[in-house]
């Protein structure tokens, strides 16, 4: 039988993103949530013969962008990055710092490639550069400022001149300087991974991930292997997790059905409801971005910036 939530907005966007082009949209350790609007007109694309399109990561003039963060309805940092010479998908705050990524990075040499973190004070002042790899998924950062990356296939199989990928394992942890302090390593009869879908760095010692080919949900604790759910939905981009439950987005065949999930003991997860999400005016929530983290999936859906967590999808649940 399927739930319905109806979600009012945390925020409005278009006062923020106005006439930009919001080109990142993530969440920090704290919950607070984090967009980043480029100023100019985009480059982020090389189209060649043959109608052939690839990502491009640096502009032909550097960009203007302009990166908030909202904490409910209140604005917390709203900071303009000048000049900034590679086009960005990706934000995350750390310790007094801002972290600012592009997904791709091309490498030339062993001395040649493009160090794709980029990092700044919350002033906006340029700080250092850091390789974090090509292809990458996702980014999350602990309060700490560890750092942990996910790779999609290209990330770790190797493009864009890469034979020896940063991200080959498909999940990567740096410190804030960029010296790598985990790699993913299969145990238990896990698949590697080969294309990470989805990251939730719940806490400092708590990260769980979701990955092709066999899509099991892991759960490290302290970076070791503490927990594995083979779960029943595949291509999921998005997921939430509060005291043994968990809340994905749909998966490939039905994005916006959320599925909410007992895990239990014995790796085997229980389907608790389908839910889906309604605004308040009874419109189906269509998300173009999600992210979880934590206990809450947060979504930019028709202009607007929604919250839904574990406990008030549950709450529905005992409700009816």
């Amino acid at each position: 039988m399927k739930r319905y939530i109806y979600l009012s907005p945390v925020v409005p966007l278009a006062p923020i993103i106005g006439e930009g082009e919001l080109v990142a949209f993530n969440v920090g350790p704290d919950g607070v949530a984090y967009l980043v609007v480029a100023l100019k007109p985009l480059d982020y694309r090389i189209e060649q013969p043959g109608w052939a399109i690839f990502a491009k990561t640096v502009p032909k003039q550097p960009q203007r962008y302009r990166v908030v963060g909202v904490s409910g309805s209140q604005t917390v940092l709203d900071v303009a990055i000048e000049g900034e010479r590679f086009n960005i998908h990706d934000v995350q705050p750390m310790p007094n710092e801002l972290l600012l990524v592009c997904s791709r990075s091309y490498y030339k040499g062993p001395d040649d490639f493009e160090k794709n973190g980029r990092i700044y004070t919350r002033d906006g002042e340029f700080l250092r550069e850091i390789l974090l790899g090509d292809g990458i998924q996702s980014v999350q950062a602990m309060s700490s400022g560890v750092i942990w990356t996910s790779y999609f296939d290209e990330g770790v199989f190797g493009n864009y001149g890469w034979t020896d990928p940063v991200g080959a394992s498909g999940l990567v942890a740096w410190d804030s300087d960029g010296n790598r302090v985990y790699n993913f390593q299969p145990r238990d009869g896990l698949d590697s991974i080969c294309d990470c879908y989805a990251l939730n760095v719940e806490s400092e010692e708590d990260v769980w991930f979701y990955y092709y080919t066999e899509f099991p949900l892991i759960r490290l604790r302290r970076r070791e292997i503490e927990s594995i759910w083979k779960m029943p939905v595949g291509g999921s981009d998005a997921f939430a997790v509060s005291a043994g439950h968990v809340l994905f987005r749909g998966g490939y065949k039905n994005r916006d059905t959320y599925l909410l999930f007992s895990l239990g003991s014995g790796g085997k997860p229980e389907l608790l409801a389908k839910i889906q999400l309604r605004d308040k005016n009874g419109g189906i929530l269509v998300a173009s971005r999600a992210v979880g983290r934590a206990d809450a999936i947060h979504l930019v859906s028709d202009g607007f910036l929604y919250r839904v967590d574990v406990q008030s999808a549950l709450a529905e649940l005992r409700s009816g």
